[in-house]
């Protein structure tokens, strides 16, 4: 992505020719509104949620939650067959993010999804 105020004059051309008029003016405005989106906490923030998604393990825990109310770590584990470090690891930023919370019980941790985690679960 070019959000540094160069223009790029293949992007130029090819917005002549999709407006049929120079379009050079608005390459600027494009380049300051895509600097200011991703200058925003809540890009980052939604950024951060959806890199939680990508990884195969997370979801699958998170579509585990969605069909008990609750799961300790170690159902979590023994579901997924992942070491405790590694569940343990994929929960906290699951929590960070939102899309879970989480409780102590004594030494075991205890997993919700959120009412309104802000993203489909499968």
């Amino acid at each position: 992505m070019m959000v540094s105020g160069e223009r790029d004059p293949a992007l130029v051309e090819r917005l002549k020719r999709l407006g049929g008029k120079d379009s050079s003016c608005c390459v600027p405005e494009y380049q300051g509104l895509a600097h200011e989106v991703l200058n925003t906490s809540s890009f980052h923030l939604s950024l951060r949620g959806y890199k939680a998604l990508a990884d195969e393990n997370r979801l699958l825990a998170l579509a585990l939650l969605k069909r008990r109310k609750e799961l300790c770590a170690c159902e979590i584990q023994a579901a997924t067959g992942l070491t405790h470090a590694t569940v343990s690891h994929h929960m906290s930023l699951l929590a960070e993010t939102g899309i879970v919370s989480a409780r102590r019980r004594g030494k075991w941790m205890y997993y919700r999804l959120n009412e309104k985690p802000g993203v489909k679960i499968p």
